[in-house]
């Protein structure tokens, strides 16, 4: 069919049809008025997130592991890790897989893979993330944590993605008038859940930008824009408009790729290479501002882990780990790090017990790593707890995964925690894991009501009614809440206006021991300050 002809049909299409999307190579076209270009709250800066979901089920307890708990030995006798093996950071608790650490090199030096990068502060480490009656389905799983939408309820139809919601909130006009770059790239692959929106996809599936080049020329439309506004008219602008940007992509890509370059030459594994793709585009100055990547083969339920420590869950660490330390390399000598994140998601952690087969089974809570020079590195969360488990017997969760992708939204894209609460579907408090980039967008307020200086909660541990006492800069109208370390509010102890000065609120008296967070939001800004309550 001819370009023309093409550009035709769909607009007489889509005309006709009103609701329904008509499809131009796979991007959904819906039948709307074209209306202002892009908006005025499209993402104002240069930060760049990298996803990579780690598909099966990540073994967490392997991953960083409890050495010096007993019953770690005692329920894992055959693919535990022992003391002498594990790889122990700094002076803490906290013992690394060996093979996060080993046999990673960067131009034939030894770089200690996580151990490095944990060293440097370039990683994070998030203990027991997981989320409230865990669903062991890979695929119901899979769908609440690439959703952002915690429903195990088979009803509950969980059909778009956070960040997908996420983009198309900013871009509003999306897919009629969008950058001429994609704003997500999936690198290999179908286009993921997370990157998915109720207006279509929001991401590119890309794993080769050459042939990607090849494969979409010839797209861009030979008539120009209509000027009349009847329904074809408007709707055949609209078809050529989502062409137009379509035939950009192809080239913009390659141009970026070839233009980019890789310094680490030491790219073997698949996933590795993948990394590799990534810094090149972004070397060669793509502005994408979300990469998802994937690692299978995490479902280990049969020889996870040999009586050498090697088998198929040591390589996936491996492999996980050389990837990420070569591309914070490249990222650091090429100077883009300080643009980019990223982040490690895994549907559930694995059983406790190991299974006879040398294997473990679906299971609940696991680990979550960050990277980047703007993480603020260390150890989130406490070691298991391998005696209290869930009515499962699966080991219970210290953090909602959403805290994370709140910090995200917020911290590194600079949503407020409103369109954050919009997106998560609840108001889910950020886990502090992030610096902001360096680049800050237009709608970041550079005067924060609360004065940092003076905010503590008090006495800090409480016995009774801890109070909380702040100083306002100017009259303000705030919100003072209490919530829990999984991220979920549990009270609000003041919602009104208060003149400038210093003041004092008191919490609440029905807090059962444990450790909270009390934030108050002032201005479109939040603060936030933990206390623990004891009894």
């Amino acid at each position: 069919m001819k370009r023309r002809d093409f550009l035709r049909t769909a607009a007489a299409g889509a005309a006709a049809t009103a609701v329904t999307p008509t499809l131009l190579n796979s991007i959904p076209l819906y039948a709307k008025t074209p209306a202002d270009m892009l908006g005025s709250q499209a993402i104002d800066n240069d930060a760049i997130l990298i996803i990579i979901q780690l598909f099966g089920g990540n073994d967490g307890l392997n991953t960083i592991i409890p050495v010096e708990n007993d019953r770690y030995h005692a329920i894992r006798p055959q693919i535990r890790v022992p003391k002498n093996v594990a790889v122990r950071y700094a002076n803490s608790d906290v013992y690394l897989h060996p093979a996060l650490v080993n046999g990673i090199n960067i131009d034939n030096k030894s770089t200690y893979g996580f151990m490095g990068l944990l060293d440097k502060g370039w990683l994070a480490v998030v203990q027991g993330i997981g989320y409230e009656n865990p669903n062991l389905s890979h695929f119901r799983s899979t769908d609440i944590w690439m959703s952002g939408i915690n429903s195990s309820d088979p009803g509950v139809r969980l059909s778009d993605g956070w960040m997908g919601r996420f983009i198309v909130s900013k871009y509003t006009d999306f897919p009629l008038n969008v950058p001429d770059y994609p704003l997500c790239i999936q690198v290999g692959g179908s286009v993921s859940l997370a990157l998915q929106s109720q207006k279509g996809d929001t991401a590119i599936a890309l794993l080769n930008p050459t042939e990607f080049f090849e494969r979409g020329q010839g797209l861009s439309p030979d008539e120009d824009y209509m000027p009349g506004t009847d329904n074809f008219e408007k709707e055949f602008n609209f078809v050529r408009s989502v062409a137009e940007k379509s035939d950009k992509f192809g080239p913009m890509i390659k141009n970026a790729y070839d233009n980019g370059k890789t310094i680490v030459k030491e790219y073997y594994s698949a996933f590795e290479k993948q990394m590799g793709l990534v810094a090149r585009l972004i070397s060669g100055g793509l502005k994408t501002k979300v990469y998802m990547l994937n690692i299978g083969g995490f479902d280990t339920h049969v020889q996870q882990q040999d009586a050498s420590y090697g088998g198929v869950h040591p390589l996936l660490l491996n492999t996980l780990a050389g990837g990420i330390t070569k591309f914070m390399a490249e990222a650091v000598q090429q100077g883009f790090a300080n643009r980019v994140v990223g982040m490690t998601v895994s549907e559930f952690g694995r059983r406790p017990y190991e299974n006879g087969s040398r294997g473990t089974d679906h299971g609940a809570a696991s680990i979550q790593f960050a990277f980047g020079t703007k993480v603020k590195g260390g150890i989130y969360g406490n070691n298991p707890d391998l005696v209290n488990f869930n009515a499962n017997g699966d080991m219970v969760y210290q953090y909602d995964y959403r805290r994370v992708y709140a910090e995200v939204l917020q911290t590194w894209f600079g949503a407020s925690a409103g369109e954050s609460d919009t997106i998560l579907n609840e108001h889910i408090v950020p886990l502090p894991i992030l610096h902001a980039p360096d680049t800050v967008g237009v709608n970041e307020t550079p005067f924060a009501p609360v004065s940092d200086e003076y905010f503590t909660v008090s006495p800090n541990p409480a016995t009774a009614a801890p109070v909380a006492r702040f100083e306002l800069r100017q009259n303000a109208t705030i919100e003072i809440a209490v919530y829990s370390m999984l991220g979920k509010r549990v009270a609000i102890a003041y919602s009104g206006t208060l003149s400038a000065g210093v003041h004092a609120i008191q919490l609440g008296s029905n807090f059962t021991a444990g450790d909270y967070i009390c934030e108050i939001a002032a201005g479109g800004q939040r603060r936030r300050v933990p206390f623990s309550v004891i009894r």
